[in-house]
């Protein structure tokens, strides 16, 4: 053997529209909306390494805010399909926030509460061991059958696990600044009774983020305005930072975003998306400029979301920078 790889590393899913699912970012951002607001998210990364679905993320939000008791409720589904099926994870959360009003100008300070269930699962009959693999035939007999796996199999193929994350936000007309903590239990999702002693369950997450409002006219608001933003996400060895700008003119919007990891270019990413009444629907494009190079196909997002308080005939005054977010 020439190399020897003696850890893997991997990270939580991030979606490059992360304003499109925000509460998967920080609990905190439950409760944008009086009324429902409801959202599907869809990634596919990379698909020509392997097959068109080697790495996809699947997302489904709900979320609304009761103002007599100042919170907001939701509910969060992920799941997370890695190597074409050959590792799968899937979460079901429950997000609470609280809101106090700092001033009389429209500063709110929010707290925000995520209390999930998480799912890993491994397709062991999937994978193909060293031993598996004949000298001249591969992984298929000289009798053209499939060389069986002697190795023991495990006693689960999946691990449930209880998985809890906070966070906390503050905004005001202008602009907003967040922190959240996800995986503060740090759950323990292995199946294999081998190396428990250097593995202390999935590192907890770690996001700063911020964001910022301008707009042109005061009628027209969400549809004319730039909202740049910024984003810093650590967990264990794995550090990410994203910056760039969304800008709203009447029923259109479209982005522009950097994103660097862990101290190389990663991906240049573009949106492009249309907004009309209580619908909203985006596509995104990572183009990757790091050394895997865009022959690997790039990322693509597709983000649709149903707000039922964006009715412009029930449109409430809104007192906050959230626009792009809705």
């Amino acid at each position: 053997m020439i190399f020897v790889v003696g850890y893997g590393y991997g990270q939580d899913p991030l979606f490059s529209q992360y304003n499109h699912s925000p509460m998967h970012i920080n609990p905190a951002f439950v409760g944008l909306s009086d009324a429902p607001r409801f959202t599907l998210h869809y990634r596919n990364q990379w698909p020509n390494i392997a097959s068109f679905n080697t790495y996809t993320t699947y997302s489904f939000t709900y979320d609304q805010f009761y103002k007599k008791i100042n919170s907001g409720f939701g509910l969060q589904l992920l799941a997370d399909n890695a190597g074409n099926g050959f590792l799968s994870s899937q979460k079901i959360a429950g997000t609470y926030g609280y809101q106090v009003k700092l001033s009389k100008t429209g500063s709110y300070l929010k707290g925000g509460l995520e209390l999930g269930v998480g799912r890993t699962y491994y397709a062991w009959d999937k994978y193909i061991f060293g031993n598996q693999i004949d000298p001249k035939t591969g992984a298929i007999s000289p009798g053209g059958t499939g060389v069986g796996n002697p190795e023991i199999v495990p006693d689960n193929f999946s691990r449930v696990y209880l998985d809890i994350g906070t966070g906390i936000l503050f905004y005001n007309p202008l602009y907003f600044i967040g922190f959240s903590i996800k995986h503060i239990n740090t759950p323990d999702n292995s199946i294999l009774k081998v190396n428990e002693s250097s593995y202390s369950g999935i590192p907890a997450r770690f996001v700063v983020h911020a964001g910022y409002e301008y707009k042109f006219s005061s009628r027209s608001r969400a549809q004319h305005s730039f909202n740049p933003s910024i984003m810093y996400v650590r967990q264990a060895g794995f550090n990410q930072l994203m910056l760039g700008t969304n800008y709203h003119f009447q029923t259109f919007f479209m982005g522009a975003y950097y994103r660097n990891s862990r101290l190389t270019s990663d991906a240049i990413i573009g949106i492009l998306g249309f907004k009309k009444d209580i619908y909203r629907i985006s596509y995104s494009f990572d183009f990757t400029v790091s050394d895997l190079t865009i022959s690997q196909g790039g990322s693509h997002e597709i983000a649709f979301g149903i707000n039922l308080a964006s009715n412009p005939k029930k449109q409430p005054v809104k007192t906050d920078c959230f626009d792009g977010f809705r």
